[in-house]
C-alpha cells in the first residue's frame, strides 16, 4: 500500500451528491424537518448545505483507498472507501490511514449506530479519531502487544515440521 496523497476533489462530484438528494421523494426530506415534507425551496437549501458538507471534507488517495478527512470536533472523521469499489476490512489498512492522516497516537473507534442512525453508502468504511491524540476511550487493551502472524499460522507451521 502507498503512502496517502492529498487530491483534489473531482468537480462532477458535488452535481452527483446533488442530483441524487434531488432523486429522493419529499418524505425522504422529512426527517431533516421534524417529520414535515419541506416544500421545494426548503428542500433545495437543505440539499445544498448538504453538498457543501459533503465537499468540505479534504481527500486522499494511495494506490487502493481514496480517504475523505472531515473534522467533526472532538473528533476527526475518515470515511474511507476502495478505488475499485470492493469491500475493504484491512484492519492494518485502516491503523496506516489513521496514523498517516492524523497521527500514531490518536486513538480511533468504528461505530456499529443504532438501525435510525444508520448510514450506508455500499463498501464505505468511517473511523472516528479523537482530535486530542492524549484522549484514550474507556474501552480496549492497555498494553501492546503486537504480533508478525497469527498465533493459529505459527501453530500450523510448528505443527506440519
Amino acid at each position: 500500500m502507498t503512502p496517502l496523497r492529498s487530491v483534489q476533489s473531482p468537480t462532477s462530484e458535488s452535481m452527483e451528491i446533488r442530483l441524487t438528494l434531488m432523486s429522493q421523494p419529499g418524505e425522504y426530506f422529512a426527517q431533516f424537518f421534524g417529520g414535515r415534507i419541506p416544500n421545494l425551496q426548503e428542500r433545495m437549501l437543505c440539499i445544498e448545505q448538504a453538498v457543501q458538507s459533503m465537499t468540505a471534507a479534504r481527500i486522499f488517495e494511495n494506490n487502493l483507498y481514496r480517504v475523505r478527512l472531515k473534522h467533526a470536533p472532538p473528533f476527526v472523521q475518515l470515511s474511507i472507501r476502495r478505488l475499485d469499489g470492493s469491500p475493504c476490512k484491512e484492519w492494518s489498512h485502516f491503523q496506516r490511514m489513521k496514523n498517516e492522516l492524523v497521527g500514531p497516537e490518536h486513538e480511533a473507534i468504528e461505530l456499529y449506530p443504532a438501525e435510525s442512525r444508520l448510514v450506508d453508502c455500499s463498501h464505505e468504511y468511517h473511523l472516528w479519531v479523537h482530535a486530542d491524540r492524549t484522549f484514550q476511550f474507556p474501552v480496549g487493551f492497555r498494553n501492546r502487544f503486537v504480533q508478525d502472524e497469527p498465533l493459529h499460522a505459527r501453530n500450523a507451521t510448528a505443527t506440519a515440521a
